[in-house]
């Protein structure tokens, strides 16, 4: 069960990302030296403010949206086959970018490599609790998939910081808005702001990776090869109104899933020495940039831009 099931949970899980992005926005823009004898209290202050929050939200979660339900014994629900597994990419992708977010706020405050990669796991904690949830709820359950997801996005950050001390596979996101949200609103979102989190139709996530990023320190000095330019591999589906295939059918609808090849920019490659540059590149890695595609799509074929071929 995706989590942006409903819009109360859409809600809470999105004024946690506004809250991730002031508190990296924040650290870039300080000129405090955490490290300082004088002031390394300081860097208990964000961390209890941010476990606070978020114990405070999730208590809040359970009694509005959980206490009321009849609740059953713990179980699990599969939904592995729903929505051609776009919504597991999803949790994938938000475990892996809160992932970066806190491995790269814990460096700011000054902590340990150590500290640091145990922090980069935190997209799989936080959204433990909404699994455990959806477990004791008879209308869901707990999904392993989900858990799987959501285990796999911390892995592929935790896992080059280890072994590179860098992400070489980049993790992005692209949308472009659809007119299936004209037809379930209440499902696939009412606006913009909404359909970008529920309309599956719509996004595609993409692995971005530079041939640059592999070569030996040698052939990097030599090499003319652009640091910026990465290849990416995306996977999108679209003709889904309905989770379940079953369902799309029974409704006339039969959906298609899509695989992509592009080129795209790595904006960590691109030195700069202002603060707020380096923060917006940052926020732009997790956002594939328009560039034409080739793509093969289940049922149309291969195509270019959306022109088949």
């Amino acid at each position: 069960m995706f989590l942006w099931r409903n819009n109360f949970i859409q809600n809470t899980v999105l004024v946690f990302f506004i809250l991730c992005g002031l508190l990296y926005t924040s650290l870039g823009f300080s000129q405090t030296n955490i490290s300082d004898t004088t002031t390394q209290n300081k860097k208990w202050l964000i961390p209890t403010l941010a476990a606070t929050t978020y114990t405070g939200g999730m208590v809040f979660l359970y009694q509005t949206w959980y206490k009321n339900e009849n609740q059953t014994s713990f179980h699990f629900f599969n939904d592995n086959k729903q929505w051609n597994q776009l919504d597991k990419f999803g949790h994938t992708y938000t475990s892996y970018q809160l992932g970066k977010v806190g491995y790269y706020a814990s460096k700011k405050m000054g902590y340990s490599e150590k500290t640091s990669l145990w922090t980069s796991t935190a997209g799989f904690w936080l959204m433990l609790p909404i699994e455990i949830f959806d477990g004791f709820s008879p209308t869901y359950g707990a999904s392993y998939g989900d858990l799987i997801a959501n285990g796999t996005g911390a892995l592929l950050f935790l896992s080059q910081q280890i072994a590179f001390k860098e992400q070489r596979v980049l993790m992005k996101f692209s949308f472009s808005p659809t007119s299936y949200s004209d037809l379930r609103p209440n499902i696939l979102g009412e606006n913009l702001s909404t359909e970008i989190i529920k309309d599956y139709n719509g996004q595609i996530y993409w692995l971005s990776s530079s041939p640059f990023v592999w070569k030996s320190k040698a052939k990097k000095t030599t090499s003319k090869f652009p640091k910026w330019l990465v290849l990416s591999i995306g996977y999108g589906a679209e003709n889904m109104l309905y989770g379940s295939e079953v369902q799309n059918n029974e409704n006339g609808y039969q959906s298609s899933r899509t695989f992509y090849i592009s080129l795209d920019i790595d904006w960590n490659q691109i030195k700069t020495n202002r603060k707020g540059l380096k923060i917006l590149f940052g926020a732009l890695n997790g956002i594939k940039i328009p560039f034409p595609a080739l793509h093969y799509n289940t049922e149309r074929g291969f195509g270019i831009d959306g022109i088949a071929f």
